[in-house]
């Protein structure tokens, strides 16, 4: 069990130490420029690609789409109550403790540990999340609402494409997978690489009240989604995919959000950097337990 547990975290987290490496020695990192091939290149062809490999039925797809909707409607709840509790700002902290890090550690520990599948899975929590992020995310810690955010989220249109492909059973050319499976290839060393360069070039204070909220985000997190898991009847890979996706530590965009929008930058950098730290023994865990 111990190596089938570091066949599956230790390449994560040795990438994310990659970056780290890079930041403190290495030539400088344009972080921008690779967000925007990741997110606007990479995930969609990623997409296309994965559910082109695997077959899952639409009952499957739909079980985890609602669970997903379940789980960010736990966080949100949970998440809300804890801040307004410690009479904390909301917008500051809210979006930190309701969106993780679905994307960049999410879906390669899903990978790991359960292949196309899992991965497919995973893609399914990781775009509804990051819908979320970018339009509900951004508008709490903005205070305003863009619908422009939703419709140039480009993630939306190669989910609706790769699941309308499969659900009505039409497959692309070999040119065409071969392509969008080269491309996508590059999306999970990519995000882990920049995710262990973002982690040091953060600036972090507040260092008690940054612990206490990580450790909130883990908790709530698996808790949460061990809930709609068990509320939802699901087994197997869906409901490990579906906790594992919860229990992620804080995504770097609610870092970036509170820096554009100075809520608290330093204190929800911490909050990314202890998370992600723990979670280098708290996914292990919970892969001892659904593994």
């Amino acid at each position: 069990m111990t190596s089938q547990l570091a066949a599956i975290v230790a390449p994560v987290f040795l990438c994310i130490a990659i970056g780290i490496g890079w930041a403190r020695f290495g030539p400088p990192f344009d972080g921008d420029l690779i967000t925007s091939l990741v997110y606007n290149i990479g995930v969609p062809c990623l997409i296309i690609a994965v559910f082109h490999k695997v077959e899952i039925s639409p009952r499957a797809l739909g079980e985890i789409a609602f669970a997903t909707l379940a789980c960010y409607a736990g966080f949100f709840v949970f998440a809300y109550a804890a801040v307004r509790l410690a009479r904390l700002d909301v917008p500051s902290y809210l979006p930190s403790l309701v969106f993780p890090l679905t994307g960049s550690m999410g879906m390669p520990i899903c990978y790991f540990a359960y292949g196309d599948v899992g991965l497919a899975l995973a893609i399914v929590f990781f775009t509804f999340g990051a819908i979320g992020t970018f339009t509900v995310g951004a508008a709490i810690a903005e205070g305003t609402w863009s619908l422009r955010k939703l419709v140039r989220t480009p993630v939306i249109y190669a989910v609706t494409l790769a699941v309308g492909l499969q659900l009505g059973g039409l497959r692309v050319p070999d040119w065409i997978f071969n392509a969008t499976n080269l491309l996508g290839a590059m999306v999970i060393p990519a995000q882990l690489v920049a995710l262990g360069v973002s982690l040091l070039q953060l600036r972090i204070g507040g260092a008690a009240r940054s612990v206490a909220l990580a450790l909130l985000r883990l908790g709530m997190g698996a808790a949460v989604g061990l809930g709609v898991a068990a509320l939802f009847g699901l087994d197997g890979v869906a409901r490990a995919v579906v906790v594992l996706q919860s229990a992620m530590p804080v995504a770097v965009s609610s870092y970036l959000f509170a820096q554009q929008f100075r809520r608290k930058p330093e204190e929800v950098a911490g909050m990314v950097v202890v998370s992600t730290a723990f979670s280098a023994v708290t996914l292990p865990l919970l892969l001892l337990e659904l593994l």
